[in-house]
């Protein structure tokens, strides 16, 4: 009876873990940066796609955009999504 019992408790124990890790997955949602990290230009429309890196969507202005970013080192990167988060900022700020 004990046995079944802890049974029992460590199954509801795990199928909770689970359900607490999947409704964690579904809440955080990458910052979109609308705003392309190498020319600091505002992304019109769909642009050139995107990558997620991190917690961030950047978006890219043009074709080039994607293959320059990729040649940058992570600290470069950071570097550059840093800025045009903050010219994104910005602009929300003034208009």
């Amino acid at each position: 009876m004990l046995k079944k019992f802890l049974s029992l408790t460590a199954a509801a124990a795990i199928l909770t873990g689970l359900a607490l890790a999947e409704e964690a997955k579904q809440e955080v949602k990458p910052t979109e940066v609308h705003v392309c990290p190498i020319t600091l230009e505002a992304v019109k429309g769909d642009g050139a796609g995107t990558k997620t890196v991190g917690n961030y969507k950047v978006w890219f202005c043009c074709g080039g955009c994607p293959g320059a970013f990729d040649k940058l080192s992570k600290e470069d990167k950071d570097k550059k999504i840093a800025a045009a988060l903050k010219k994104q900022q910005d602009s929300a700020k003034a208009g």
